[in-house]
């Protein structure tokens, strides 16, 4: 690491230089790797371990249970509208056939995510000569968990130029947005694309197949609209997880350990966690 850093010495370019965009670049990418070694010396200022960029990649490390679940299930929920497995068989059979097909479809999402809304960051400190802003780093995972499978791609990079842009930039950047991006960015899609973010058939990728006879591929809710309760899955499924959904929201399992890591770690707050259910 020591090695890196020196090379990374070696090629900063200077922030008021010809290309500003390049420090800008450079400047992210080095804080990313390294903690910055300068500190506040005055100022009514919190001081602590970590600097913001170590605390929202701990944020991203407890989204990872939850993305990882998310391509299982995707790759489960098209073998199961094909018919290649059969309703009950959730593990054993076909695993990595699952966890390929799933991975083919969300990383594609997840890339597209970080590699346009960095971007953006990246024009913005460019133009405003500040630094690469850290909020991005949990909005570029949680934009991807938060669709539907099939959801294009230039469609998802549409939306998050317009929520980066609109949801933050405008308001100042990290810290003084009053939007959620990610949010701002499937509310964005769910009102100019609908037929894309809502109904029961974008939740499960078929992948140019054809799904069984009887398969609607809706979510828990719309199963029991058109079949009232008996049509919910068990709980156990839900619980677990293997039901259609969005691709980060069906595992209540994976999203537990996330938000368990976040406790453990001082991160989050157990007593703001606990006060969404009480409200």
């Amino acid at each position: 690491m020591e090695a890196l850093e020196k090379f990374m010495q070696k090629i900063k370019p200077k922030a008021d230089g010809k290309f500003p965009l390049a420090h800008a670049v450079w400047d992210g990418t080095y804080t990313f790797l390294f903690v910055p070694g300068h500190t506040t010396h005055n100022g009514t200022h919190i001081k602590d371990g970590i600097d913001l960029k170590r605390t929202m990649i701990m944020v991203v490390l407890a989204l990872v249970p939850a993305l990882l679940f998310g391509i299982y299930n995707v790759g489960h929920q098209h073998f199961l509208a094909t018919g290649q497995v059969v309703l009950g068989d959730h593990v054993c059979n076909l695993f990595w056939g699952k966890f390929i097909f799933g991975a083919m479809k969300v990383l594609p999402l997840v890339i597209v995510s970080y590699a346009v809304g960095l971007g953006v960051e990246f024009v913005f400190a460019a133009i405003n000569k500040h630094a690469i802003q850290e909020g991005f780093l949990v909005s570029g995972m949680l934009i991807p968990l938060i669709m539907p499978v099939d959801v294009p791609l230039w469609m998802v990079a549409v939306a998050t130029i317009f929520a980066v842009v609109i949801g933050k930039e405008v308001f100042g950047g990290t810290g003084m947005n009053v939007l959620n991006v990610a949010l701002v960015t499937r509310a964005f899609l769910f009102f100019a694309y609908p037929t894309k973010m809502s109904g029961d058939q974008v939740w499960v990728s078929l992948g140019g197949e054809k799904a069984i006879d009887g398969f609607s591929g809706a979510t828990p809710l719309g199963n029991a609209v058109q079949g009232g309760v008996d049509a919910i899955p068990s709980l156990m499924d839900s619980i677990i997880g293997f039901i259609p959904g969005s691709i980060g929201e069906t595992s209540v399992i994976a999203i537990g350990l996330g938000a368990l890591l976040l406790v453990i770690t001082g991160i989050g707050s157990l007593r703001i966690m606990l006060s969404m259910f009480a409200g």
